[in-house]
Formats: structure tokens, sequence, C-alpha cells
């Protein structure tokens, strides 16, 4: 609205301030002009006195009533008078018409004898004409006013226009061509003529400044936009063709973003009826929920990166996978921390890594433990059993006869037969107990017995003995019988480490030989 503008706005308040400063001026010039007027009324009554004091004074002297009444009368003619009264002290009142009986706005001057100044013989009372005195105090006032207002109005109307040209019009300019501008264009403003060196001239120096870096900036921001577009897209399409899974976890555990290679990875896509990938609680795809659950946690509260191989739980088919995670925290726009993952199918590698650990401490023919691995799990029991203060049995079986069965059926019927002791011997075993084929022929069994006495040890050795006695059939006609001689060895007995109850087992075997083989024999010492 127009009434708004600025340069109304500046004139409306001058002309305001202005119209206070009149009336308050007026006020102050009418007082200040009474009070002027008073002191010229009060010197015209003392000059009127002074014209009439030698007849007053003849009149108050001798009582001369006609005297003092042309006194009075001629006092009247005078336009500051409106009335006199002429008072002896002899009693004589002589006054005009208009005269007041009560003198509380005359003005009194004394009468002296005129033979005799020092002598009072009456008073003369002058009422001032105030009506008038006050007129002409309204009037001057007045005039004052007025004189001021046609001032504040042509000064109004001088700020009007000095604001408008001077302040208004430029600024408007300025806005018109700001409001052309478009953001990031190379436009800058014009300044108006004649504010070169003015603060007109400064802000549109500044407001040029700022467009260039207004342009600066945008053109900035365009660069980033597009490179965070282009991220975008690399990392979209990492994301989407990834051949590892990706994924996100929320705070509860529950995937909150997976690409397909995860689904595809981790089997959801073939479970679709069974979990909703968007809301699958992550622990429930591994074989122990229980494990990757509190794994997962220790990640979110500690925020430390980790790497495992975790094993699947079993989706389809009844087969095994393991997937090798990393697992770290981040943080999103909100300041939430979510767990990113990333997974990698390695259920070859890891079947091959078993393989060749499998191969590395397993003999190749009979599936048994080799010697190094035996040796290492004998000393890891042999702790156990010193931990436990238990006794350990070690049984070192020699089989009879072997080299015979080689050299008249061959290593290949020499091999089907060590298979075969191999199975017999398993068949006998508990889980825990530990079977080692120590040598071509020979076999180490040890085991902790229930109770530390030779009747358990005697019914395992006779159980295993009765294993042999069966006949084995090789080359699908041929009937072999073998026997085997058992050295018995314990702990602590026989020995404190797994070397001496090994030689100990050793001595005890060869002492079965030479009892007639197909028998078993304790250390002498321990018999």
């Amino acid at each position: 609205m127009s009434s708004n503008k600025l340069y109304i706005r500046i004139t409306r308040f001058i002309t305001l301030g202005a119209i206070a400063f009149t009336i308050v001026s007026s006020l102050i010039y009418f007082f200040y002009a009474k009070s002027i007027e008073q002191k010229v009324t009060h010197k015209t009554l003392t000059q009127l006195f002074s014209t009439v004091e030698g007849s007053a004074e003849i009149a108050a002297y001798l009582d001369n009533e006609e005297l003092a009444l042309e006194v009075v009368e001629s006092l009247q003619k005078n336009d500051m008078i409106v009335g006199s009264t002429i008072v002896s002290l002899t009693g004589m009142v002589v006054s005009t018409e208009a005269s007041l009986t009560r003198f509380e706005k005359t003005q009194n001057f004394p009468l002296y004898d005129p033979f005799t100044p020092s002598d009072q013989v009456g008073e003369i009372y002058l009422e001032p004409n105030l009506s008038l005195m006050n007129q002409r105090v309204r009037h001057a006032a007045l005039e004052q006013a007025l004189v001021l207002m046609i001032q504040t109005l042509v000064i109004a109307i001088l700020v009007l226009i000095l604001v408008r040209s001077a302040l208004t019009h430029p600024i408007q300019s300025i806005a018109a061509s700001l409001h052309r501008i478009i953001p990031g264009d190379d436009n800058h403003l014009e300044c108006p003529k004649g504010h070169e060196n003015d603060e007109i001239g400064s802000l549109v120096v500044d407001i040029n400044k700022l467009l260039e870096s207004t342009r600066s900036t945008i053109k900035q921001e365009r660069l980033l936009r597009n490179r965070i577009e282009n991220l975008e897209k690399h990392f979209r399409l990492i994301f989407e063709r990834s051949s590892a899974g990706i994924f996100l976890l929320d705070d509860h555990l529950r995937l909150t973003s997976v690409n397909q290679a995860f689904m595809k990875i981790a089997g959801i896509a073939m479970e679709e009826r069974r979990y909703n990938k968007q809301n699958l609680f992550l622990p429930e795809l591994f074989h122990d929920p229980k494990v990757v659950k509190n794994l997962l946690q220790d990640v979110l509260e500690n925020g430390r990166q980790t790497a495992c191989d975790l094993r699947l739980a079993t989706f389809r088919n009844g087969e095994d996978r393991w997937l090798h995670c990393l697992f770290s925290t981040v943080k999103n726009d909100n300041g939430e921390t979510l767990i990113e993952g990333l997974v990698v199918d390695v259920t070859e590698r890891t079947f091959q890594m078993e393989r060749i650990l499998f191969e590395s401490e397993h003999d190749p023919l009979t599936r048994l433990f080799n010697r190094r691995a035996g040796e290492q799990l004998l000393s890891i029991m042999l702790m156990d059993v010193k931990k436990n203060n238990n006794q350990l049995v070690l049984l070192l079986i020699d089989l009879d006869g072997f080299k015979q069965i080689n050299d008249r059926y061959g290593h290949e019927a020499g091999d089907k037969v060590l298979v075969e002791v191999a199975n017999r011997m398993q068949a006998t075993m508990r889980k825990e107990d530990v079977l080692i084929r120590f040598g071509g022929d020979e076999f180490i069994i040890a085991f902790i017995p229930k109770i530390e006495n030779t009747d358990e040890v005697d019914f395992v050795v006779n159980k295993l003995l009765a294993q042999f006695a069966g006949e084995i059939i090789v080359n699908n006609d041929t009937v072999i019988t073998i026997g085997a001689s058992v050295g018995i060895a314990l702990f602590p007995q026989d020995g404190e480490d797994i070397e001496t109850l090994i030689a100990s087992a050793d001595t005890a075997m060869y002492q079965a030989k030479n009892n007639g083989k197909n028998c078993a024999a304790y250390l002498a010492s321990s018999s």
C-alpha cells in the first residue's frame, strides 16, 4: 500500500513531530506574550496615572467630586482602562460606572498632599482592560502558530520530495533491478546516477559482491550436486550389482536394506514365504542365533569393526553354508546407530580348508588321526588328565603277521585289512577316546577310565582283541584272519609325559609278542 511507502512514513513522522513542536512552541509563546503584555499594561497604566496625578491629588485634597469625576472620566476614554476610582482619606469616593466595587484586578497609586508631598491624601484605582490584553495575546499566539504551521507544511513537502527523489526512488530502482536478476546469472546492478559516492552507491557495490558470492556458491553447489549424483549412481551400482552381500541393520538387529546378492547368498529369496526381508531378525539366518545376537550387540555397544566366519542355518537340501561377515557401525541422518554388513559366501573355501586340515591331521588310508596330529591330541589329553588328577590309559597295538599278508596277497589286500581293522577298533571306542594310526601297522588308543583299576582296562582290551578274532574278506573271496599284540601303559605309573608313555607301551607290546602274540601285556613293572 502507498501509505506504507518509506517516503510517506518519513514525511508523516516529520509532520507529526513538527505539529507537536508547533503546539508546544505556541503554548510557550502564548504564556510568554501574556507576560510581556502584562508588563506593557502596567507601564501604560503608570504613564496614564502620571498624566492625571496632579489633578487627582488636588481633587482628593479638596474632596472636589467634580474634579475627581473629570479625572476618572478622562481616564475612562483610554482603551486600556475599563474603570477608575478616586478615594480620599476623608471618605470621598468618585468612580466611573464600569468600576468595580472590589479592587481585586485593579492597580492602585497613592495620592499625596500637593503642598506637603509626604502626606497621603487618598488613592486612585485603575482597572486594566484584561479582555483586550488577552485578545492581543491570543492574536499574537495564533499568528505565531500559523507561521509555524506554514513552515511545517513547507518542510514536510520538501522532505517528501527530497526523500522520494534521493532515497525512495533509487532504492525502488535497485529493488526492481534486483528482482529481474535470476540467481546464478552473470548480471549485476547498475548504480543510480548521482549516487556513485554515497551510501546508496556503497549499497549497490555490496549487493554486487553478494551476487558474485552467490553465483560462485551456486556454481559450487551445482558441481557438488553433480558429483554427489554420480557418486550415488556409482554406489547404487555397487550396491545392486556387487557379488558380495550388503545390508543395514537397525538397533533391534532387523534388516532395513539389503541387496540382491545378500538375498541370494543368505537364501532369503528361496524362503520368501517364511521370511520378510524387510523385517527379518538377522540372527535367525544363522546356525547359532544366540551367538550372532551377542556378537552384533557387542558391535553396537562398542562400535568396533568385527570380522568372522558364521554358519548359515540350513534352509534347503540340508547343505551347510558358511559366510565371511564384516560388521561395523554407521550413523544415519537422524543420528541413529546402524550396523552395516558385508558378507561373502566362503562355503567352498571353508570346506576346502577343512579338507586340507583333515588331510593334514588324518591318515589318508584309514582316516584315523596321523602320528603328528595324534601326538598333539595326546598332549592335550594328558594336560587335562593332570589338571583333573585322573588316570590315562595308553594302548599300543601292533598287528601280528601283517607283513605276510602284504607279501602273499599284495599291498591292496593289506590296505583293505588296515581299513577294516581301523573300523573295528573305532566300533569299540567312545566318542571322547583317541585312536591314532601311529605307523604302518601300529595303532594307539588312549582313554580315561572311569575307575582307576585294571578291571575296566582289561574289559576294553578284551573287547578290542575280540574284534580281531573275526575273519576279513579281501579280493571278494579271500578270507584272512589276523591278530594283534597290545602293550598297555598307565599314567602316572608308567610315565609323566607322552613320549615316556609311548615308549612304555611299546615295551609292553613286545612283552605281549613274546608271550605268544594276539594278547595284551602291561609294562612289567606295572603288572
